[in-house]
């Protein structure tokens, strides 16, 4: 079951409320594969063709996006046998966006401040 998040600045006053984790339907290569680009879906299908038993971890993590200055929830994969992770790009600008490994240490994609706090807000699946 995957949590639902509210991400404040309390500089500049802007939240965010965003998914992170995985749900049921999110357990097969082939249900998560198509959240990627195309590059990193063909590199996931010959992956998939070449391993009997494929071994991953999907979820959706939070991330800043420069180009459309938000915060935002993007898919990431790690290939556990082959030590290899993938990261999927904005969902609303298509940009590359950073991975926030810690909330306190993460600057306002608004502001640029290091005002962002997270709380739990919820389920989903």
């Amino acid at each position: 079951m995957g949590a639902i998040v509210k991400i404040s600045c309390t500089s500049c006053d802007s939240q965010w409320t965003r998914q992170t984790g995985c749900g049921i339907l999110h357990g097969t290569l082939s249900a998560v594969k198509g959240f990627f680009p195309e590059r990193t879906r063909q590199k996931l299908d010959a992956y998939e063709a070449d391993t009997e038993l494929p071994m991953f971890d999907f979820g959706y993590r939070l991330a800043v996006c420069e180009g459309c200055g938000e915060v935002v929830s993007v898919p990431v994969i790690k290939l556990l046998d082959k030590g290899k992770e993938y990261t999927g790009v904005c969902e609303k600008c298509g940009g590359q966006a950073e991975l926030i490994d810690n909330i306190g240490e993460t600057k306002c994609p608004v502001c640029h401040k290091l005002s962002l706090s997270e709380e739990d807000y919820g389920f989903w699946d």
